[in-house]
Formats: C-alpha cells, sequence, structure tokens
C-alpha cells in the first residue's frame, strides 16, 4: 500500500480532516479507504491527535513521512520557525500492521545517520617551515593558503609555491595557521576540508594518490558517502571515484543532506538517498558495484520502495502546488531480505560461491583489469595493482577454480607483470637521476670556464687557445652524455650552442 501525504491549505468553511492530508492507495494508484491498513488512518487515537494538531495549529501543513527504524513519521510544520514541528508516529510491522504510537516522534526524526568519514584537522606539528611554507597532509599531500592563492602540491617541496592546483583566495595577506585544514582519508583518496583566512564557505577538494591529480568538489560538505570496498564517495550532486573519474550533475542540490542508504541484498547495488528538508525534495543515486558506475540521478518529491523491488517516485514538476502529480514505477534490484531468501537458489559452482562473494570478486578483477589498460602509468599504480592482485587472491579463494573460469591465472599474470613493470619503472627513474645529475655538473663545468675567460681577459695567444681548448674539452664532454639512456637531449644541445656561441 502507498501512503500519500499532500500538502493543504486550511479553509474558513470546515475543519481539516485526515482524508484531505493522508490517502492510501494501491499499486495502480487506486485509492483505498482509510482502514485499507488496520491501525494506520483508522486508529481514533491518530485520528483525535491529528484533529487536535489541526484545530490549534491552522497553519500546520504536512513537511514529509519518512520510514525510521520500524516506525512511519508524520512531520508537520507548526509554526515559521524550522523547529516548529509535530511528529506523529506509528510502529510498522513487517507483515503491514500498524499501531498508531503518540505525537512525541521529534527524537525519531531527529536521529541523524552517523558520519561515513572522520575529519583530522591539521595542527602545527603538520607544518612544514621553509621559503614557502606548507601543511603536510599524512605525508602525502600539502596545503597552504598563502600569497593569496590556495596551492596543493605533491612534493614537500618549500623552495617552490608551484602545485599541482592552484585557486585564488579572498584575503591575500594570511599566514599559515590562519586557514582551517582538515581531511579524511577513503582508500586512494584523500579528502580535503579548506577554510581560507576570512571566508566562511569550506572548500573541499579531493586528492588521488594514485593519479595525483586534484579536484574540487565542494558538494561533498553536504554529506559524503563511501562507497562499498572504498571504490570512492558518493555526495549530493555527484560522486568521485578511485580510479581517477569523476562527475558532477547539473541539478539543484541546495540543502541536500544525507538520508539513508538501501543495499541490494545480492551485493552488486547500493541506493544512495540524499533529502532537502526544508525543500521537500529527494535525490536518489544507485551504485553498481561491477560496473563502478553510478546511474543516472532521479529526483523527486518522494519515493516508496516495495519488497518486491518495485520503485515508486513522485516526479517534481516545480516547486508551485499542483492537482496533477506524475508518478513514475522503477523496476529495481532493491528487495527485501525476506523477499530475496523465499526465491530458489540454483545449483552448480556459482551457486555455492553465492552472489554477494562473486559480486565483490568480480568487482575486484574488474577494477584490476581497468587500472592496468586505462590508468596514467605511474609507479603508484603499478605498486597498487601488484599489490591489490595479491589482496585479491588471498580474499577469494574461488578464483583458481576452473569450473567457474580460473580467473586466479590471469590475476597472477597481471601481478607477474606490475612487478616487472615496478621493476623497470625504478630502473628509468635511477637512470634519469644519473643522467640529469651528469647533466647538471656538465652544464656547472661550462658555465665555470665561461665565467673565467670572460673575467680574466688573457694577453697572450696562447691564454686564449688554452681557454678555448678547455671550452671545447667541456663542450665535448657536453654532447657525450647524449649516448646516456633518459637524458635530456634538447638541453643539451641548448647548453652546447650556449657554449658555441
Amino acid at each position: 500500500v502507498l501512503l500519500f501525504g499532500y500538502e493543504t491549505r486550511p479553509r474558513p468553511d470546515r475543519d481539516t480532516t485526515v482524508g484531505d492530508v493522508l490517502a492510501a492507495h494501491d499499486r495502480d494508484l487506486n485509492r483505498l479507504p482509510d482502514d485499507a491498513v488496520p491501525g494506520l488512518l483508522d486508529d481514533p487515537a491518530f485520528q483525535r491527535e491529528f484533529a487536535a494538531l489541526h484545530r490549534y495549529y491552522r497553519q500546520a501543513r504536512l513537511l514529509r513521512l519518512r520510514r525510521v527504524e520500524g516506525k512511519l513519521l508524520a512531520v508537520f510544520q507548526t509554526g515559521e520557525k524550522p523547529g516548529d514541528i509535530r511528529v506523529l508516529r506509528w510502529t510498522v510491522s513487517e507483515d503491514g500492521h500498524a499501531e498508531f504510537l503518540d505525537a512525541r516522534g521529534d527524537r525519531d526524526h531527529a536521529r541523524v545517520p552517523p558520519a561515513d568519514v572522520e575529519w583530522t584537522p591539521a595542527t602545527r606539528e603538520d607544518h612544514v617551515l621553509g621559503r614557502h611554507p606548507h601543511v603536510s597532509v599524512r605525508g602525502e599531500v600539502f596545503v597552504d593558503t598563502l600569497g593569496g592563492t590556495l596551492t596543493v602540491k605533491a612534493e614537500n617541496d618549500t623552495g617552490t609555491p608551484d602545485g599541482i592546483h592552484s585557486e585564488p583566495v579572498d584575503e591575500p595577506l594570511q599566514s599559515l595557521a590562519d586557514a582551517d585544514i582538515a581531511h579524511a582519508r577513503v582508500g586512494p583518496l584523500i579528502l580535503l576540508r579548506v577554510l581560507p583566512y576570512k571566508e566562511t564557505a569550506h572548500r573541499h577538494l579531493v586528492f588521488n594518490t594514485l593519479t595525483r591529480t586534484v579536484v574540487r568538489l565542494d558538494g561533498i560538505g553536504q554529506g559524503v558517502r563511501r562507497l562499498p570496498e572504498d571504490q570512492g564517495i558518493v555526495f549530493p550532486g555527484g560522486y568521485c571515484l578511485a580510479a581517477g573519474s569523476h562527475k558532477t550533475y547539473e541539478l539543484d542540490a541546495a540543502g541536500m543532506e544525507f538520508e539513508r542508504e538501501v543495499r541490494s541484498p545480492y551485493g552488486e547495488d547500493v541506493l544512495y538517498a540524499f533529502h532537502a528538508p526544508a525543500r521537500g525534495r529527494a535525490l536518489l543515486l544507485s551504485y553498481n558495484q561491477i560496473r563502478e558506475a553510478v546511474a543516472t540521478p532521479m529526483a523527486c518529491h518522494g519515493w516508496a520502495l516495495f519488497d518486491d523491488g518495485h520503485l515508486t517516485l513522485l516526479r517534481p514538476e516545480g516547486d508551485e502546488p499542483a492537482r496533477v502529480h506524475p508518478v513514475q514505477l522503477w523496476d529495481t534490484p532493491y528487495l527485501s531480505d525476506a523477499r530475496a531468501a523465499a526465491q530458489p537458489v540454483g545449483e552448480g559452482p556459482l551457486a555455492r560461491v553465492g552472489n554477494a562473494d562473486l559480486v565483490r570478486g568480480i568487482s575486484d578483477c574488474l577494477s584490476l583489469a581497468r587500472a592496468a589498460a586505462e590508468t596514467t602509468p605511474t609507479a603508484e599504480i603499478y605498486a597498487t595493482l601488484a599489490a591489490a592482485c595479491v589482496r585479491a587472491l588471498d580474499t577469494h579463494h574461488w578464483l583458481g577454480d576452473l569450473e567457474v573460469g580460473d580467473l586466479r591465472t590471469p590475476l597472477e599474470e597481471v601481478r607477474a607483470t606490475a612487478e616487472q613493470v615496478l621493476a623497470e619503472f625504478e630502473t628509468v627513474t635511477d637512470l634519469t637521476r644519473r643522467a640529469a645529475e651528469a647533466l647538471d655538473e656538465a652544464a656547472g663545468r661550462v658555465a665555470a670556464v665561461v665565467r673565467r675567460l670572460r673575467g680574466e681577459q688573457p694577453r697572450e695567444a696562447a691564454a686564449w687557445v688554452r681557454g678555448l681548448t678547455e671550452l671545447r674539452q667541456a663542450q665535448g664532454h657536453l654532447l657525450t652524455l647524449k649516448e646516456m639512456r633518459y637524458a635530456d637531449h634538447e638541453r643539451i644541445d641548448a647548453l652546447a650552442a650556449e657554449a658555441e656561441d
């Protein structure tokens, strides 16, 4: 049974009745009598409370209907202030029977879901001093709001003000301790919450330790939730995945707060519900763990989920009152646990593993495939890839089962290749460092000879010849560095041309 709530305007000619505000319908949207659900709308105690509410508060209006831990709440606004509310509540059993309790459901309504991430504020112990100081966040990313810009660095380098991300701040004159900086960790993502000096709105940024990129996502401040297996985060109006992709929707998400999440009994999908209490709007984001993708968001005025997974949405048609309300019915995987348990269980190797374990295993394998094929190649990526292969092989015992498809063999090949690439990365890094050091030494030698020749002004031809010979030798040594692997040929040619001049 669907329970619809209406926002009615008081009429001087008659009192507001229960039917004006609350009405039960069947799944085909046919109106049902008030006793369709025993104990819900036909309860004498509820009818007395309802009548008293509208007698003493002539401007009372229904804000929302919600389910909270086995209770049904009807929240009414009784005054102009946000806190002027009265909450009627029922208990609702799994077999569909209701029992009216009282009009003191304020505490149930005020109950807030626990935070999903823990913010850690920066202290003075995290300050790294130098010519361009910054705040160290876990030793992996570095933040400051000095010089008129908010700067995020991937390297602990106080010798330069430049970083991988920068944006202007309102107050250019501020010290390192003036900004309020906090962070939270979600898998490979580091969430940053920054409040520059003399500003009132926090800025939220996400640093990906694998791709070493930064993106600003202020929607995190409204209510951020972890995706399963730390695959990323979701927030009102967008998401950010650990694999590197992110998206914000062109939706009106003002005032949205996290309400609750619904998990599919098969372990593959999670529905995140956000709600704007002052506006009566809701936003639903459905995340699929195997595809690692968020479906198109669904905005609505209200929603209800049946035990068989059918989702009913009251679609918004503007903010003005209307007489016709579009309703959509969606087929979703969000069945109740009881309905899923009643379904017949198959036979064979897949049934022995179980759908939830299969989802986690296949999701891990697809994540590894995407990481190997689509991400920017860095040493951190391949180190994480090798570790993730080992973790997947240790977690899912059935991967080597031939009847399931033997995913262990390709996983071990990916791990071995990642370790080989990682070793080559280390070799390349070492050779590049040696080539750069040799080039710096040769450049310094050329500069020293040029500086001495310009300063001495020899009087004899022999001295000029010795100087030219020494300069030619330095230039020749510079050109021989081209034979080193990973040497900077453009810089060598430029220095050789300067020596020639």
